[in-house]
């Protein structure tokens, strides 16, 4: 039997007088690939914050690895090896596309200042590991010819796989990803669902993916949970989903932006 990675008891979030999201609950397994789907103002995005603490939480309890993460700190939560990517990409826009992984690699680095600024072995040979996983990372997502490039003259479907790239540097055992197919045309989602797939593979990773873009989520995950107003209306296969009455009322005449 799988291990619980994520766990998420009556989670509740309140903004003022709104409810984004009610009673949220869930049991990710490890290797699990779920989709979060729901219309404008869903609370899908609210989830991901709630994860990572970028919002605290209302009610409820949040355990990763079954341990109580409720209440950590953002920065304790990714290191404990949650990463995500954003609605919209948030890259360091003056920095090329190996600074922009490199650096997310430098947040784990092991040696003090003193052996970082003597630039001694021990600071050389994580250097060293650095810039090769950096590459190796760049060459997973096919973006290793774009090396020194400023990440803002990327296209936009390149910036979404650079901002995969540096999640993964993490190190990560779950991965978040907020709307990754967003702005790319259909060869690129093509890409990107092979590539989701292969990652999760080879980096063993458990993985929840926010998207609007159906073919994705129904091409790529086995389990769905279905968010309305904040509330949970259907969970079920990718053909339960498709087929449930109250998710065609719950997209009819939706947007595309979630809040």
């Amino acid at each position: 039997m799988k291990n619980t990675v994520l766990k998420m008891e009556h989670v509740t979030k309140r903004f003022g007088g709104l409810t984004a999201v009610s009673d949220f609950n869930l049991d990710l397994k490890e290797g699990e690939l779920l989709g979060l789907i729901g219309p404008n103002g869903a609370g899908k995005t609210t989830i991901f914050n709630l994860i990572t603490h970028v919002f605290p939480v209302s009610e409820g309890k949040i355990e990763f690895l079954g341990k109580d993460i409720t209440k950590s700190t953002t920065d304790r939560i990714i290191r404990m090896g949650v990463a995500r990517t954003f609605q919209n990409i948030r890259l360091f826009v003056n920095m090329t596309v190996k600074e922009n992984i490199m650096t997310a690699f430098h947040a784990h680095l092991k040696s003090d200042l003193f052996t970082a600024i003597g630039f001694l072995p021990k600071y050389q040979k994580e250097e060293e590991y650095i810039q090769e996983k950096t590459y190796e990372l760049m060459k997973e997502v096919g973006i290793e010819h774009l090396a020194d490039y400023k990440s803002s003259s990327l296209p936009y479907g390149l910036q979404r796989k650079l901002e995969i790239a540096r999640a993964l540097a993490t190190n990560p055992k779950l991965l978040l990803l907020d709307e990754p197919a967003a702005g790319m045309n259909p060869d690129e989602t093509l890409e990107l669902n092979q590539l989701i797939l292969r990652i999760r593979e080879k980096y063993k990773l458990t993985i929840i993916v926010i998207e609007h873009d159906m073919k994705v989520i129904m091409n790529i995950c086995e389990r769905i949970i279905v968010l309305d107003h904040g509330v949970t209306i259907a969970e079920g296969t990718p053909e339960q989903i498709q087929n449930n009455p109250e998710v065609i009322k719950a997209y009819l005449g939706a947007g595309d932006e979630d809040a």
